[in-house]
């Protein structure tokens, strides 16, 4: 009977730290998420801030076409929304470089950073886009 008593217990122990053991592993799942998560968000802020990149290159490269046979004028405000753009794609090259290079740790600031850094030259690249065309209406 105590031989009983004592494997009901041992198996009550051990049912206790299975229970236990099962109970820790969601963490690892939700770390798990997170880092899904996390994955497809850089991915996502990646193709936008590439996408916008990729739009400024061509407004660059209309730039450079009409530059030869723009005004004196226009061509100052060519050469100025240029120098412009050339800033904004730096940006936007150092914003992509943040997102590839963030840590589960940093990835919080730094979505949040490039969040309003896209936005930002978002806005000035329309701006640009619109002011070009205007030169040539």
């Amino acid at each position: 009977m105590k031989n009983f008593v004592s494997i009901f217990l041992l198996m009550l122990l051990m049912g206790t730290l299975v229970a236990f053991a099962i109970s820790c592993s969601p963490p690892q799942n939700d770390k798990a998420r997170l880092e899904r998560d996390i994955k497809a968000e850089k991915e996502k802020i990646a193709r936008n801030l590439s996408e916008l990149r990729d739009n400024i290159n061509q407004q660059l490269d209309k730039i450079d076409r009409e530059l030869d046979h723009a005004t004196d004028k226009a061509k100052e405000r060519l050469n100025e929304a240029k120098a412009e753009l050339e800033q904004d794609r730096n940006a936007v090259e150092k914003a992509m470089d943040d997102v590839k290079n963030a840590t589960e740790e940093t990835w919080e600031e730094i979505r949040n950073g490039t969040e309003k850094a896209y936005a930002k030259v978002e806005q000035k690249v329309k701006s640009a886009t619109d002011s070009i065309a205007e030169l040539f209406e």
